[in-house]
């Protein structure tokens, strides 16, 4: 990134470098606990309380579970740069003419990443894992119909705040730009296991594996934008033409 602030270009100590893994890899962890512990607020205790019961409105039990995920993550970085005193590590404006440019790129490198990382499974005969959003979409299309605006003011932006953020900036302070990429890449692959519903470890391994790939270009998107709109916007509508493309299939509209 631009900022002076950032010093990755050889000057830290290996201990600072392992100290900055550590710290990303507690907030990968935290953050996710954070998110299941506002989940599980939400859900069990405040909800019920306003008299919305999510088990008997299976239509709501994604969308709204993906609203206090987000806020989990939100609230567990704002701890962190508050604890840390680093309020100053997330940078984000509102996006320019080359922000926006950015933009319709990374979503058309990431289309093209998808398309070609799907063609070298089907070359390989490689399986891909189920992510549970494919299951509930076939299940419950009309989720998607949630999911779609979601995609952009809830998950892009969440996601992206706690791993491009929060942890690649961590990592950009320690690190050149292309090993802190690779690293926060990875942890936002590895924490995405828990999406995957079904398939054998050999499957989940190769999705993984796929989403390191994807992860690489919304990296790659803040490293050079050094705006967080402009990798949230990239990750919001990719994901929205995935939830597209399955209330799409799921509802017979595919050519």
């Amino acid at each position: 990134m631009a900022d002076a602030d950032y010093t990755g270009l050889g000057g830290a100590s290996t201990e600072e470098r392992l100290r900055a893994v550590g710290t990303g890899i507690g907030l990968t962890v935290g953050g996710f606990a954070v998110a299941i512990v506002v989940v599980a607020l939400g859900a069990f205790v405040v909800l019920p309380l306003l008299g919305i019961d999510l088990q008997n409105q299976p239509t709501l039990t994604y969308p709204v579970t993906t609203i206090l995920q987000g806020l989990g993550f939100g609230l567990a970085v704002a701890g962190y740069l508050k604890i840390s005193g680093r309020t100053g590590l997330v940078k984000a404006r509102l996006p320019g003419l080359r922000d926006i440019a950015a933009t319709v790129t990374g979503v058309v490198l990431l289309l093209l990443a998808l398309a070609g990382v799907s063609y070298l499974f089907q070359l390989f005969g490689i399986q891909a894992a189920q992510n549970q959003i494919e299951e509930v979409g076939m299940n419950n299309p009309e989720v998607m119909l949630y999911m779609i605006p979601l995609a952009f003011l809830v998950i892009g932006p969440g996601e992206e705040l706690l791993f491009r953020g929060a942890i690649q900036g961590l990592f950009r302070k320690s690190y050149a730009a292309v090993p802190a990429i690779a690293l926060s890449s990875a942890l936002f692959a590895v924490a995405h296991i828990v999406a995957l519903s079904a398939g054998s470890l050999g499957a989940k391994a190769a999705t993984i594996s796929a989403l390191f790939a994807l992860s690489l270009i919304l990296g790659a998107v803040y490293e050079y934008t050094d705006n967080l709109v402009v990798p949230s916007l990239v990750h919001g509508a990719y994901d929205a033409i995935v939830f597209s493309a399955i209330y799409a299939q799921a509802t017979g509209m595919t050519v």
